[in-house]
């Protein structure tokens, strides 16, 4: 473990891990709340959603060995100053694993250290050649510093594939938790996260006007994103990049290729929102909490939409099962 970490953690006092932690009615009953409000956010639901950082560095230092879950603290951790050496204590633990390299920089890149971002993206295009995100990652740290669009060198195979590695990092996010003393229904109701600093930089990146190398990269990301579908998020994002990329084309008013597959994203989008009502009204108020913890298993495992269709599938209204 870095001297830097080392220096983090010692300067915390000791903490109990089980006292005043959230648990599965806790969190039911602030999303009922919420509900009946008709709001996405509340105050309950902000409060139990708090992690102390000073529990998440103290069960990283207790595992220290245990690269998941000092990976899972880099992640929940939010100030740079405490969040850096907590990655780089994971980076090392981990013998420079690709999925923390890539996370590391995305939120390198993110907080302006463009030079460590630069050297993490290398890396990846090194490790992980097919995946798109190294590659766009450095051309958005370039565009970031008004500097040409264009790669310090050509892929030796073309990258078609995504990877953000957000399951991986909600599994380490969700160990630590555990560890810390939250349920293993609060370690995943907090711990999965199907946002990233990742996805955020290719939305940038798909803002007109997009160079042609950026292009032809952003384009496999949105089919890769549509195809794979771990998550509605990042399926969606898939979808409106794919458009952006249409309303790019000179034959956009008279492609027949492009009517045909807005179409067919509109359906998709539709069946999507569907589900997700579906879920919001009839499902999720009448699980228990070990069918939600399979859920979030599912999640990561399976990919949201089976997941939830599994839930949907388990569950059922108390006046259904009279």
């Amino acid at each position: 473990m870095s001297a830097r970490l080392l220096v983090v953690l010692l300067a915390l006092p000791l903490v109990s891990h089980a006292e005043g932690l959230p648990g599965f009615e806790d969190f039911r009953r602030v999303d009922r709340s919420r509900r009946l409000l008709g709001q996405l956010q509340t105050a309950e639901l902000l409060e139990v959603n708090q992690i102390d950082t000073k529990l998440i560095l103290r069960t990283a230092q207790e595992h220290s060995n245990d690269f998941r879950v000092v990976w899972g603290a880099a992640e929940l951790v939010v100030l740079w100053p405490q969040k850096q050496p907590v990655y780089e204590a994971a980076l090392q633990l981990s013998s420079n694993s690709v999925p923390v390299a890539l996370r590391y920089a995305c939120a390198a890149a993110r907080q302006g250290e463009s030079e460590l971002a630069l050297r993490l993206a290398r890396f990846g295009q090194t490790a992980d050649p097919e995946n798109t995100l190294p590659w766009l990652l450095e051309l958005w740290v370039r565009a970031s510093q008004k500097r040409p669009a264009q790669l310090s060198k050509d892929p030796i195979l073309r990258p078609t594939t995504y990877q953000d590695y957000s399951a991986e990092a909600s599994e380490a996010r969700i160990r630590l938790l555990e560890k810390a003393g939250y349920s293993p229904y609060a370690a995943r109701r907090l711990g999965f996260k199907a946002d990233s600093d990742a996805l955020l930089i290719i939305k940038e990146l798909a803002r007109p006007p997009i160079p042609e190398v950026t292009k032809l990269l952003l384009k496999d990301t949105a089919t890769y994103l549509q195809t794979r579908r771990q998550f509605f998020l990042s399926e969606m994002i898939g979808q409106t990049i794919e458009r952006t990329l249409f309303a790019l084309r000179e034959d956009v008013d008279r492609s027949v290729e492009v009517r045909v597959r807005t179409n067919e994203i509109e359906k998709r989008r539709e069946e999507m929102q569907q589900l997700l009502g579906e879920m919001e009204r009839n499902v999720i108020d009448y699980a228990t909490e070990k069918q939600m913890v399979q859920y979030f298993n599912e999640v990561l495992s399976l990919g949201e939409e089976d997941a939830m269709r599994g839930l949907a599938a388990v569950v059922r209204r108390p006046s259904e099962s009279k």
